[in-house]
């Protein structure tokens, strides 16, 4: 063997192992954002916000992916943006512009670099805030599967919020932009939240990702259609579209300005510069024709929700096939929930067992208890009178969980939101009218005697409040109460005899008060 010479060429490094420049940079980027400071106290925030209110929402699919965009992505914006305004101020903060113009590489895909870094770690975050939701949902549902629209909103939201507010610090580099940029587009979230809430504005509301949260049985017996979804899509992504390619025309940023950018045969650059062109044309191209269509958002009369005309499909007004749960009562009666509701059903049965016991037999008494979408109920079960109506031949109790689940917590409630319910229905009648009817005093009467045997409250009949109105029903309802204590004290084969015998006459109103023993 021999040494080599000093003059001897030595071989060379092979350079199809060396990763690229741009990869480079995109790792460096990664290894040294700021953003990895913000971490904790976001996780903090998710903690005490996204997650708290997640777990305090049944365990439905549609209803806890609603905290992706109503919770999660709000709490992630100032963090988001204000981190992604400091990156891209950097450059011109520092005042190394004239020392990277000397570079052999172009400045757009250097800060393009830049912005991705960061946008890396904001997306990881926003994963993993996701994926801990949706495993906690999943070790609780009972039916359906995670929701993937709103992640991949949230996703793009992001991306747009944190494309804008890094060119924007490109654009305007200084120590106080990126608060102010920070501030400003959380005001702007905050406001789009607020018309998305009150509905004002079509287009407004359908393009602001945290909006209504959607009734608990979204998603559940009709699909939730996309509609609005794909326009959020378009919107956002137009948006980060638009601002990355106004970040590579814009002469502060190492572009060449619009006259530049618009001549294709200059020297150096064309082909950078005509790709940013194109991409600020296609995401302005995006962003006005999603906000155009938002503005023709209206409510589905068949799911309740929001579609979009010319992007609604009819598959998703067919309702999702499912197989009941369902289990026995008193007198037979058989009680059937949506899967998705399995762990109500015990309590559903504790409440309609009472009930059952004391109506078994009468004319108009429901012979099937079944659950339904909340939109096929009448309007006055929709604003909270009720969770259900007696109604067909013959009768079935058909009820909606919506209103039901938020009574779930307190047993007592919904105990008595089930029983009022069916005494009503058997007692006065009228199932599914528009407006309750309260009956006769009479029949008031042996309302509430049946809901005092059995430990209900009594029927709703005197809205809340001090009110002269208020405090005229009340003292009418003195000798109803009177009366109802005295038909509870009877002995139950007694009461359900005098009902049997008299409910016709009780229910077309010639029982008076003093005929209820």
């Amino acid at each position: 063997m021999t040494a080599v010479t000093a003059g001897e060429a030595r071989p060379a490094r092979d350079r199809s192992r060396r990763p690229l420049p741009a990869a480079r940079i995109l790792r460096i980027e990664v290894r040294h954002s700021a953003f990895v400071w913000a971490i904790p106290l976001l996780a903090v925030l998710f903690i005490y916000d996204p997650f708290r209110t997640a777990s305090g929402y049944p365990a439905l699919w549609t209803l806890r992916a609603s905290v992706v965009l109503n919770k999660f992505w709000p709490d992630c914006v100032p963090f988001a943006t204000g981190f992604s305004a400091w990156a891209g101020s950097r450059e011109g903060r520092r005042n190394i512009g004239d020392l990277l113009g000397t570079t052999a590489r172009p400045a757009w895909p250097r800060q393009l670099c830049s912005f991705l870094g960061m946008l890396a770690w904001v997306l990881a975050v926003f994963g993993a805030g996701v994926a801990v939701l949706y495993v906690r949902t999943a070790l609780a549902a009972t039916w359906g599967g995670p929701p993937v629209w709103p992640v991949v909103v949230g996703v793009v939201a992001l991306t747009a919020v944190c494309a804008v507010a890094f060119t924007l610090g490109a654009l305007f580099p200084g120590r106080f932009t990126a608060p102010i940029v920070a501030v400003g587009i959380t005001v702007l979230a905050l406001i789009a939240f607020r018309q998305a809430v009150n509905r004002g504005g079509a287009s407004v509301a359908s393009l602001s990702p945290d909006g209504l949260v959607p009734p608990t049985d979204a998603g559940i017996f009709y699909p939730v259609a996309p509609d609005v979804s794909i326009v959020q899509l378009m919107f956002y992504a137009g948006a980060a579209l638009g601002a990355v390619g106004l970040l590579g025309l814009s002469p502060r940023t190492g572009g060449t300005g619009w006259r530049g950018a618009l001549d294709l045969a200059s020297r150096g650059g064309a082909r950078l510069r005509a790709v940013a062109t194109a991409v600020f044309a296609a995401g302005i191209a995006l962003a006005v024709t999603g906000s155009g269509l938002a503005a023709t958002a209206r409510a589905s009369p068949v799911t309740g929700g929001i579609e979009i005309p010319a992007l609604h499909e009819a598959a998703s007004d067919k309702p999702i096939p499912y197989t009941p749960v369902c289990a026995h009562v008193s007198g037979g009666v058989q009680i059937c929930l949506h899967p998705a509701y399995k762990s109500y059903l015990s309590q559903a049965v504790n409440s309609l067992n009472p009930v059952m016991a004391e109506v078994a037999g009468l004319p108009g008494a429901p012979a099937r208890a079944v659950e339904v979408p909340g939109q096929a109920l009448p309007p006055a079960v929709l604003q909270g009178s009720g969770n259900g109506v007696v109604t067909g031949s013959p009768p079935v109790y058909e009820f909606s969980m919506n209103n039901a689940v938020t009574l779930v917590p307190d047993a007592t409630q919904l105990r008595d939101s089930f029983q009022q319910d069916i005494v009503h229905a058997v007692i006065v009648g009228g199932g599914g009218a528009s407006v309750p009817d309260v009956g006769t005093q009479a029949q008031q009467a042996v309302m509430d005697g049946l809901l005092k045997a059995i430990g209900s409250q009594p029927y709703p009949v005197c809205g809340p409040g001090d009110n002269p109105n208020a405090q005229r029903c009340r003292r009418q309802q003195v000798p109803v109460m009177a009366a109802a204590a005295r038909f509870a004290a009877l002995p139950a084969a007694t009461r359900h005899a005098w009902l049997a015998a008299n409910l016709a006459a009780l229910k077309a109103g010639r029982v008076t008060l003093a005929q209820v023993p």
